[in-house]
């Protein structure tokens, strides 16, 4: 490899990583996931790639593979729950350079040994993408037996820790803003229940705690949200209704 190329490799690998730590990405992570099977295309000896993104401990939420071969493949390995990237996700270990001719190979994996050698693949080396103790994930590198080096792999890892990265500070994010969300729901609605209680209580005579019993025992009774009520006495004349001013219903 010439200068030129190895500098340019060296600058699309340096986009690559921080194109997939970025954690502005798309929210459902297929994005992410999808580019770095691509970008493994570029690692020498590489002839396909794949990835499996996983939801919880026991079940792949996404199986992308770049080339129909991988693709198949990672089907297989979810359709069957065996092969090398899932048993790299669940124990949050790589596998190099497995041979898959290898008889213990058959024995471990028996249905996706026999495929990947009918596709052309005579190794896989299976990454976990992870991020700290979190196993999201894992990447597979089809290719030949012997054929990725030591510096290829690492940089294989690299691309899968940045798109960990990047996916766990996603969901982290998607959390924050949903229970931000749940906050002020709550609030808002703290503040219309309050606001009827001052309301309910000027319009009866009675303390905003008598108030607040009334409303929480009709929306029971009728199985209304408490938060409906409230409005409904905000909203609602106090000559009418289930809490009629006295005198004037």
């Amino acid at each position: 490899m010439s200068p030129s190329d190895r500098e340019d490799r060296e600058e699309l690998l340096i986009t690559a990583l921080l194109e997939l730590a970025d954690p502005a990405g798309e929210q459902d992570g297929s994005g992410p996931v999808e580019r770095l099977a691509e970008h493994c295309l570029r690692l020498p000896g590489v002839q396909a790639g794949g990835v499996l993104l996983g939801r919880d401990r026991e079940q792949p939420a996404l199986a992308v593979g770049f080339g129909d071969a991988a693709a198949r493949l990672e089907r297989v390995q979810v359709e069957l729950d065996e092969g090398p990237c899932r048993d790299a996700w669940r124990t949050g270990e790589s596998l190099t350079d497995v041979p898959l001719r290898h008889p213990g190979c058959r024995d471990r994996w028996p249905h996706f040994t026999a495929r990947a050698l009918d596709e052309g693949f005579s190794a896989t080396t299976a990454l976990p993408v992870r991020y700290r103790a979190r196993r999201l994930g894992a990447l597979n590198l089809f290719h030949q037996h012997r054929a990725l080096t030591r510096r290829a792999v690492t940089l294989g890892q690299a691309l899968a820790d940045a798109v960990a990265i990047g996916l766990a500070y996603r969901k982290d994010l998607n959390g924050l803003r949903d229970r931000a969300g749940q906050l002020q729901s709550a609030l808002d609605s703290r503040i219309v229940i309050e606001q009827a209680k001052g309301a309910l209580a000027e319009r009866l005579g009675r303390t905003p705690d008598d108030a607040f019993v009334l409303m929480r025992g009709y929306a029971r009774a009728h199985q209304r949200k408490l938060t409906e009520v409230a409005r409904q006495v905000i909203a609602g004349p106090a000559g009418s209704g289930p809490f009629a001013r006295p005198g004037t219903g």
